[in-house]
């Protein structure tokens, strides 16, 4: 008849001792264990200290929002000051070389016989007018340099007025070269001849 009470005994104390277990948290208010977890791991259990509560933060939860929403996100924060400038970068390879340019046409370098021709022309100037000769070098050379002669025909002595005396486009080379030598006179006193000269250079090609 004693099995009965001393079974109810041993029951009463593995009840008792669950509920009085060593732990840190309990589901239920004790005289040691009387603070609520709000928050943390141990939210809604009963702990003897509050630091218990804050073992980790409430934002670190990932259930924190019970809403399941997330919040408004605020304004993006004013612009970081610059970084240092970093050191200058390895100057780069040298690029090959390009290939030569066509040869130009030389320039004069010297005057000789071989280069240099000379053209003139005359005509004659009747007493108390006006005469003029030109002579013009051939076509795509140009002129260096001119004169004039004057020779009396029927005296010895002969007046004359200079009025025009040098280079002169003719027409049968590019503007901006002149390739003829003009002179143009005033002759009084007898009859003479008028005879002008010019040097020409001869540009490549040479002639035959």
């Amino acid at each position: 008849m004693l099995a009965a009470p001393f079974a109810n005994m041993n029951s009463f104390l593995n009840t008792a001792m669950a509920q009085d277990y060593d732990d840190s948290y309990s589901k239920y208010p004790t005289d040691n264990k009387k603070y609520e977890c709000r928050t943390g791991p141990f939210e809604g259990f009963f702990v003897s200290s509050v630091e218990f509560c804050k073992h980790i933060k409430f934002d670190d939860r990932k259930d924190n929002n019970r809403d399941n929403r997330t919040g408004t996100q605020g304004p993006p924060g004013p612009p970081g000051q610059a970084g240092i400038t970093g050191p200058q970068g390895e100057r780069g390879l040298t690029g090959a070389t390009g290939p030569q340019g066509i040869q130009g046409v030389p320039g004069i370098t010297y005057l000789n016989n071989t280069n240099v021709y000379f053209v003139n022309n005359s005509t004659i100037v009747k007493d108390s007018s006006i005469g003029s000769e030109i002579v013009a070098c051939q076509e795509g050379d140009f002129v260096l340099n001119g004169a004039f002669q004057i020779n009396p025909l029927n005296a010895s002595i002969t007046n004359f007025t200079l009025f025009n005396d040098g280079p002169v486009v003719t027409g049968v080379s590019p503007t901006f070269l002149a390739n003829g030598w003009f002179t143009n006179i005033y002759g009084e006193g007898t009859d003479m001849r008028l005879e002008v000269t010019a040097w020409c250079f001869d540009n490549p090609p040479l002639r035959p």
